[in-house]
């Protein structure tokens, strides 16, 4: 099967040249790149170019768009995706492609390793632990070794049968972040199945800064509150505000002395849980840094969530 490889990139120039070194050194036979250069105001189409791609021009029209564009374009059986500031392992595409072959799957994905600034290692050490405690309720990442069906795989280390997703329309234009969570609801409504295998694997670059991250949270709980008006709840972490309001209510019954040892039974029983959460999934030295990002990553998501453009959902 030829694999086509579409990356989307705006002011990539700084990542892009590492991305598609990668792409060129992939060990599967069959791989054509499509560079779709969504309004970058650097030397993105350039490099893309000298780097051997084909190359999309386009005014800014967001990932989803972008990548619309290179699906209409691919030759491939199979259509993959990276991002401009993700290095594919040698054999990602090789793994993607025979993923999807032996499973029989329509969409399949691979494992993210995050790249920080070598002076940000405890900022991508606290990243890691506390998306590996936040599973629970998202499956935006994965580090596991055991390939199965799944959910969701993220757009940055992900393929899919082309004629699949032409059938479903692609991405939805104007949707980001998040446009890769709608487009898997739409193909497993439609009855397809996604799978994950974890020998499938990017580097994927990130800025390694608390700011970086905090307004990452907040994009995902707007992402979120729109896929909810979309999808209706679909996932765990949709009901997450539910719960966060209902537990601030419930404080209210501190002015009732009668509920005290009710509410402190489950204040307790809260407690216990994210011990047990902590206790499964982070070492001990890195509990500090998991406190820390996870409050920062409720109240940002919750700002997100709440202030998110559209009818309420």
């Amino acid at each position: 099967m030829k694999v086509s490889v579409i990356v989307a990139a705006r002011d990539s120039a700084a990542t892009l040249g590492a991305c598609l070194d990668a792409l060129r050194a992939q060990d599967y036979p069959d791989v054509e790149v499509i560079v779709v250069d969504d309004g970058s105001t650097d030397d993105t189409a350039a490099i893309a170019e000298a780097g051997g791609a084909r190359v999309v021009r386009t005014p800014a029209v967001g990932a989803s768009a972008a990548r619309n564009l290179g699906i209409e374009l691919a030759r491939g059986e199979v259509v993959a995706f990276t991002d401009g500031d993700c290095v594919a392992e040698p054999r990602w595409a090789r793994a993607l492609a025979e993923g999807l072959e032996s499973s029989g799957a329509t969409g399949i994905g691979g494992r993210q390793v995050n790249v920080f600034p070598a002076a940000q290692a405890w900022l991508r050490d606290g990243f890691e632990a506390f998306f590996r405690a936040a599973s629970i309720l998202s499956d935006y990442t994965r580090g596991d070794d055991r390939p199965r069906q799944v959910r969701h795989n993220a757009s940055c280390c992900s393929a899919y049968r082309t004629e699949a997703l032409r059938q479903v329309g692609g991405f939805r234009p104007g949707l980001w972040p998040g446009e890769d969570v709608d487009l898997d609801l739409r193909l497993t409504r439609s009855g397809a199945t996604l799978y994950y295998v974890p020998w499938a694997v990017v580097h994927h670059h990130r800025p390694g800064t608390f700011a970086w991250f905090r307004r990452m949270m907040r994009r995902y709980g707007g992402a979120e509150r729109r896929l909810v008006r979309l999808h209706g709840r679909a996932r765990a972490v949709d009901y997450v505000p539910i719960v966060t309001t209902t537990a601030v209510l419930l404080q209210l019954l501190w002015l009732w002395p009668a509920a005290h040892a009710a509410l402190f039974m489950g204040l307790v029983l809260v407690g216990l849980g994210g011990l047990g959460v902590l206790t499964s999934t982070t070492p001990v030295r890195l509990w500090p840094l998991v406190v820390a990002f996870g409050v920062t990553a409720i109240v940002e998501w919750h700002v997100g969530w709440w202030t998110a453009p559209g009818e309420p959902a």
